[in-house]
């Protein structure tokens, strides 16, 4: 006797549960898709006990007849698709036949199902994969799903699952994204009795979000719109300021359908990168729309992994849509992120008769509840009422003085010996008149250019009035209703990436070439990089020759020392080698990562002294150019409140 056996179909529905059903989540996952595909536009998808107990799910769709309802819970069974063409283009959610059969194997099952054309509907009985049983009985259009006891005839899986609570906050998860991916339909989440969410199904994406996730996430939001030749991207991106230390918020879905996918999720973070810090991720709901032939879900039973047949093309237009509105649309964040209420907006006339800013100019005549903001930091004034820090030579060198239009005048008034004094001038060193102790003078002044970053469209610097400067570091400007906190070394720091950007994109670097090559042995994969990306790497500033897989570094970058820059170099041909980006997205995001500690190294440093001219300069560009909202790591270079947040919380409105 052989001893190979043709499994009984009971057994059969088992393997096929565990590869469908692993949890209450991938049930209800199964049976919305079937809701959706059935053309709902309200479903309710109710569970107690984090869907172990009873998980119900309820839609007005088209319905079943008896016949199609026993059909349905046999395995391979479907009415999505009829032949292996069919498997080409598939536009619907569902399509492999195996949920109904693999949930009702391991549930006691229900479905009560009526078509409108009907006058009765019916009632289907199968619990734990016994024979299905069919009768006639009244309910509505539509179809309600009911499943209780799940797992109770396999004990091996049910003590796999996790905590209630958890399971319920899976099956949470499942319907979110739902309800953000189909904002056409109403849905409505019901957990032991308690209404969690629903939406209205007025079709407004954004509305649906900030349902589902609520208000800090959905305004946060950043619209996302491209449309190509075969591939149309829309969603919506967070801002940087809400980057987040996992992936957890990264939502994709795919012609409707919710999926996990290596390739969108590394053209995202792609597209990021200058916005968010090393360590943070950005979320997204965004849903990429393309031809069904272009993309074969029949990857996995669970229908979550998607491959693409052109995986660069689909890359590019996530990559560029995204970076095309983070570019366009991201906002300077809030100091407040949780604004108090307020009343709708008064006139600019009106806000400027209880203006928070109008000068005291009687001290002892100022109210004691008000505190003008000129007093709370000292204004910025090169007065020497505080000693001024040291400031090094290396904090603005010369040769980033020439490439900006700055002009060095060092300014030295002291009092000391002949013999110091002399080195001092020499040097452009001068020394404090208290203690003698040596501090860098260094007073910078800009010429005020209206074309500082080629490629980026200036717009006119609205008039405003700097207020101070906190630690050094953060600038305070009054501009017209509103006050603005600038981080001077972000902001400097993410003008000089502009600009190198750009002379990377004309291709006209800055170079310093060294006394003596440096030598750098390659592998074999290395070598290649370099033969690839030669042009781009000279782009950045680079000065080299490649033979037998030794390379000789003449010249670096300006602002790098000899070992920083062939390190730099290093570093560079290794992300080269990295695999899974297509060719020209690469070498972007490449260079332009590599320009980000050149650009730092350029700019003036916190907690220094410079003077009102160059700090001006700098708020001035910020003000200018729509692109200079993050530094190149990702930090905010400056953050807003209105006139009016400020009156709410000093209680001058309610």
């Amino acid at each position: 006797m052989g001893i190979i056996n043709v499994l009984d179909i009971s057994v059969a529905n088992l393997i096929a549960a565990g590869e469908v059903v692993e949890r209450p989540s991938s049930a209800v996952k199964e049976l919305i898709e079937n809701s959706v595909d059935a053309g709902a536009g309200n479903i309710t998808v109710e569970i107690k006990n984090g869907g172990i107990s009873l998980l119900r799910v309820t839609d007005d769709g088209c319905g079943m007849s008896a016949d199609d309802a026993m059909m349905s819970v046999k395995r391979h069974a479907t009415s999505k698709i009829k032949t292996a063409n069919d498997l080409t283009a598939i536009m619907t959610l569902g399509f492999r036949g195996e949920a109904l059969a693999a949930i009702s194997a391991v549930t006691k099952f229900r479905i009560l199902t009526k078509r409108r054309s009907d006058s009765v509907g019916c009632a289907l009985v199968s619990n734990y994969g016994s024979a299905p049983k069919v009768e006639e009985v009244g309910c509505p259009d539509g179809t309600t799903v009911l499943c209780e006891e799940l797992f109770a005839t396999t004990p091996a899986r049910l003590k796999f699952l996790k905590s209630d609570s958890a399971e319920a906050t899976a099956v949470q998860s499942v319907v979110e994204r739902a309800a953000v991916s189909h904002p056409e339909i109403a849905f409505k989440f019901i957990s032991d009795g308690a209404i969690k969410f629903s939406t209205v199904g007025d079709n407004n994406a954004e509305g649906a979000i900030y349902s589902v996730f609520g208000r800090a996430f959905a305004s946060s939001l950043t619209r996302v719109q491209s449309q190509g030749k075969s591939i149309t991207v829309d969603g919506f991106v967070c801002s940087p300021v809400y980057a987040r230390g996992n992936r957890g918020m990264q939502i994709f879905f795919v012609n409707g359908r919710n999926v996990r996918s290596k390739l969108l999720t590394a053209a995202l973070e792609q597209a990021f990168q200058t916005y968010i810090p090393i360590g943070k991720f950005p979320s997204c709901v965004l849903n990429v729309k393309i031809h069904g032939a272009y993309v074969d879900v029949n990857i996995h039973p669970s229908k979550l992994e998607v491959k693409f047949s052109d995986e660069r093309e689909v890359f590019s237009a996530v990559y560029y849509a995204v970076r095309s509105a983070l570019e366009g649309g991201v906002k300077r964040p809030s100091i407040d992120e949780n604004p108090v209420e307020i009343k709708p907006e008064k006139t600019i006339n009106e806000l400027k008769t209880t203006s928070a800013f109008a000068p005291i100019r009687e001290r002892g005549e100022k109210d004691a509840q008000q505190l003008n903001i000129s007093e709370a930091v000292p204004s910025f004034s090169p007065a020497a009422e505080k000693p001024e820090k040291s400031v090094e030579s290396s904090a603005f060198p010369e040769w980033a003085q020439r490439s900006m239009g700055i002009e060095k005048h060092p300014e030295i008034s002291i009092d000391v010996t002949e013999p110091r004094k002399e080195a001092a001038v020499r040097s452009g060193v001068g020394f404090d008149n208290a203690d003698g102790n040596s501090i860098r003078r260094d007073i910078f002044t800009v010429k005020n250019t209206d074309a500082d970053i080629p490629d980026r469209t200036a717009n006119p610097v609205p008039e405003y009035r700097i207020v101070g400067e906190a630690f050094e570091t953060y600038v305070i400007i009054e501009l017209e209703d509103k006050i603005m906190l600038i981080d001077k070394h972000a902001a400097h720091e993410r003008i000089n990436f502009e600009k190198l950007r750009s002379q990377m994109k004309n291709l006209t670097p800055n170079v310093q070439l060294l006394l003596a090559p440096e030598t750098i042995h390659l592998t074999s994969e290395e070598s290649e990089a370099v033969s690839v990306f030669a042009n781009e790497i000279e782009s950045v500033g680079f000065v080299f020759e490649l033979s037998s897989g030794v390379v000789k570094i003449s010249g670096v970058p300006i602002g790098y020392d000899v070992k920083t820059g062939c390190d730099l170099f290093s570093q560079m041909v290794g992300s080269l080698i990295d695999e899974g980006v297509p060719l020209e997205i690469k070498k972007r995001s490449v260079f332009e990562h590599a320009l980000y500690q050149t650009s730092c190294k350029m700019s003036i440093k916190a907690g220094r002294h410079y003077s009102d001219e160059y700090v001006r300069w700098v708020c001035d560009n910020v003000l200018r150019y729509d692109c200079i909202k993050f530094c190149p790591h990702g930090r905010p270079v400056a953050f807003e409140m209105t006139k009016r947040e400020l009156d709410a919380r000093f209680g001058r409105i309610k």
